[in-house]
């Protein structure tokens, strides 16, 4: 065996290894929050249905903060192991406390914006875990 195609095997290798462990990884931390989520009583955002109300629990994957000029809408990403929805709150540039990776609960009524699940202004409660 060449020594270049023994280097793309092994390149392979550690690469497939690479994703079988955050496969592995998201796999758990998919397992933490559907736990957390029915241990607060919350129901999945994978459930949830147009026009419906409803509680939700789950971590914040991403947040985009609004430019200085332009539409003010803080948009946030929630996604509880099941699914993600989509949280806006219009005229809002920040919230204290909320960050990327923060546990929260929320209320509201989703809704279909397009082809995903949105929450106009929910209310929003940090939950801080016991470890």
């Amino acid at each position: 065996m060449s020594e270049e195609r023994s280097f793309r095997i092994t390149r392979a290798f550690f690469a497939l290894l690479e994703r079988l462990n955050t496969d592995t990884r998201q796999r758990d931390e998919a397992r933490d929050e559907e736990q957390t989520r029915k241990r607060r009583g919350t129901i999945a955002i994978c459930d949830v249905r147009d026009r419906e109300r409803v509680t939700l629990f789950g971590s914040l994957l991403s947040m985009t903060f609004p430019s200085q000029v332009g539409e003010r809408v803080l948009v946030a990403t929630l996604y509880d192991g099941t699914a993600s929805i989509e949280l806006r709150w219009p005229g809002r540039r920040s919230i204290p406390g909320l960050h990327v990776g923060e546990h929260i609960e929320v209320e509201g009524t989703a809704g279909m914006q397009g082809d995903h699940l949105v929450i106009f202004n929910p209310l929003y409660r940090i939950i801080v875990e016991n470890t």
